[in-house]
């Protein structure tokens, strides 16, 4: 498992253009006085994307507060 981050300007922008979900899960909490939203979404289509050995699955999460 690795992170994805702004450090890695072109792999980053290449795979947020190219993500395409397969894929969808979201989930609701609350407490604490606050409501957290996250989102869950998983691509095995690396159209776009440059080649990565052993890639098989990107997986994004957004969290909302």
């Amino acid at each position: 498992m690795a992170a994805l981050k702004g450090n890695q300007p072109n792999l980053f922008i290449d795979v947020k253009t190219n993500f395409t979900p397969e894929f969808t899960y979201e989930q609701i909490n609350k407490g604490h006085g606050r409501i957290e939203k996250r989102h869950v979404s998983i691509c095995q289509k690396f159209d776009g994307i440059p080649p990565w050995p052993g890639l098989r699955t990107l997986i994004q999460v957004k969290s909302d507060l």
